[in-house]
């Protein structure tokens, strides 16, 4: 906790990074000859399959928005999360742990709990980040000049993956349902850790609920 009080300290001295999104967009370059399911493959054997980072989120609705720090442990191949937040003062706001389908709520202050069903929509949001990053190898692909998206349909909808830039990495995933975005998450900035990567900027957009979370790598 004491660690994280000091990141928490170290955002609060940085003016205006709350506020803005300071991450790269991705140069698109000519796709060529690759071959979408290598695309795939190689991506797939790049993520981590366990993993535990400290990041900094800013969550944006409507005109109101709150900063916190958070810790998150993701085991990809078993589906399980755990996700602790404080607020940049340091106080616990919530601590969370669940899997592709349940979600337990261990603490949450009561300002969250009052706000409708707080832990689905913050479970749902992670599953959204972490979870399902690799198309299925029977979903249909569209190749384009700068990009690969690889589609499949998913709960009355279309989930979307979106390929490119520098080394062909996942750019976006987005969820559709008639045509429509409902959300999408953005990676940003990958960088390589013990031989695996991760985004160093992540921000999902929920074009339904109007919200955004902005989130920075911190360790």
């Amino acid at each position: 906790m004491r660690r994280l009080i000091l990141i928490a300290a170290m955002v609060l001295l940085l003016p205006g990074c709350l506020n803005k999104v300071p991450f790269k967009k991705p140069a698109f370059f000519p796709i060529g000859d690759v071959n979408p399911c290598s695309v795939r493959d190689s991506f797939a054997s790049s993520l981590p399959e366990k993993f535990q980072l400290i990041s900094s989120t800013v969550f944006t609705y409507k005109m109101h928005s709150f900063a916190a720090i958070g810790v998150t442990e993701i085991d990809a191949k078993n589906k399980k999360f755990r996700l602790a937040c404080i607020n940049p003062m340091g106080l616990k706001l919530f601590d969370l742990s669940g899997n592709k389908d349940d979600v337990d709520c261990h603490f949450a202050m009561e300002e969250f709990t009052k706000q409708g069903d707080f832990t689905k929509i913050v479970a749902d949001n992670v599953r959204s980040i972490y979870f399902d990053r690799i198309p299925d190898k029977d979903a249909e692909i569209i190749k384009k000049k700068k990009k690969i998206i690889f589609f499949k349909p998913v709960n009355g909808g279309r989930m979307e993956y979106l390929f490119g830039g520098t080394g062909n990495l996942l750019i976006e995933k987005r969820f559709k349902k008639k045509g429509r975005k409902i959300w999408s998450v953005f990676y940003f900035e990958y960088i390589s850790k013990k031989g695996k990567l991760h985004p160093s900027g992540i921000i999902l957009r929920h074009y339904k609920y109007k919200y955004k979370l902005v989130m920075r790598l911190k360790e």
